[in-house]
């Protein structure tokens, strides 16, 4: 069997590859039939008339070219290969901003000493979780464990220690602190606005490590601007790669932002773990096994 791999794979990984032929950029991809991509252009699906299978090592699959790919091809994302990562950084974002860390920190810093903040407690605070997948499923056990009241929020019913409701409104009003878990799909992209968010607390801490798109742009803008001491606190930004874009995001006092590095682009151990993951779930497919994180087509076209 050939597969085509379009980016450079850690050792480990390229190891479990032994006894395929692999094909790279370049390459005559005519016979291939499995694909493992980061990401995947329309004329690379072009060339690839007998793939049957598209194993995206990246957690979302959001930026595939969806229109152009067949539907008899089975697509997997790698879902859950970066939750560990990304639940811890989600947690000290939120635990940075809402305990007073970062404010703290940059008064000290201009010599600035005196304790203008009181720092609340999370625990007896109403938290909602958006998003109840692995990275979610870790950020609310440990919420809960600190003994947060946490409300967790999904498009289908999962068990654990929260109060569950597919209501969005019901899980955001009056909620101390949010962490938005989401991915983004047909459903969920713009689905956060400013009515949502102006039923937090007026101090209230939203942390996002999903996709920035699934937050309304502007409407995040002006629940900042109106309320200085509501904290947006995220990894993620409309700019995607280019950052600068969301600049004025950047200059407000009440936004704590890194770009983008709470799983595999921030870490060479994480990017290691999920590239493995990836070829693991390929070859599940090769043997004819039912790999994980098959994508629903109906999510995006």
């Amino acid at each position: 069997m050939k597969i085509y791999v379009n980016f450079e794979l850690p050792e480990e990984a390229r190891r479990l590859l032994e006894g395929f032929e692999v094909v790279g950029p370049g390459g005559d991809l005519s016979e291939v039939e499995a694909a493992l991509v980061t990401r995947l252009t329309p004329e690379e699906l072009a060339k690839m008339p007998r793939l049957r299978f598209i194993q995206v090592a990246l957690a979302g699959l959001d930026h595939l070219p969806w229109e152009h790919i067949p539907p008899n091809v089975v697509v997997a994302g790698n879902a859950g290969s970066n939750a560990d990562a990304v639940a811890e950084f989600a947690l000290g974002m939120l635990l940075a901003a809402y305990k007073k860390i970062v404010q703290y920190n940059e008064r000290m810093k201009r010599g600035e000493y005196d304790r203008v903040y009181a720092v609340p407690m999370l625990r007896g605070r109403k938290v909602a979780v958006l998003g109840l997948g692995e990275i979610g499923t870790r950020v609310a056990k440990i919420l809960a464990a600190l003994g947060a009241e946490v409300w967790g929020f999904s498009r289908s019913r999962r068990e654990g220690p929260w109060r569950f409701t597919t209501s969005l409104e019901e899980a955001l009003r009056g909620a101390s602190a949010a962490v938005c878990a989401l991915p983004l799909n047909k459903h969920t992209r713009g689905l956060i606005r400013y009515e949502h968010l102006a039923l937090m607390a007026e101090d209230a801490v939203f942390v996002n490590v999903g996709r920035a798109e699934v937050v309304d742009r502007e409407g995040a803008l002006r629940i900042l601007k109106e309320r200085p001491r509501f904290v947006f606190a995220s990894d993620v930004w409309w700019g995607r790669n280019n950052f600068a874009k969301d600049a004025e995001f950047f200059a407000l006092p009440n936004v704590v932002a890194t770009p983008w590095v709470a799983g595999g682009y921030g870490s060479e151990e994480v990017w290691r773990e999920m590239a493995v993951e990836a070829v693991k779930n390929l070859l599940a497919w090769a043997r004819g096994e039912t790999p994980k994180n098959i994508a629903k087509r109906s999510d995006y076209v």
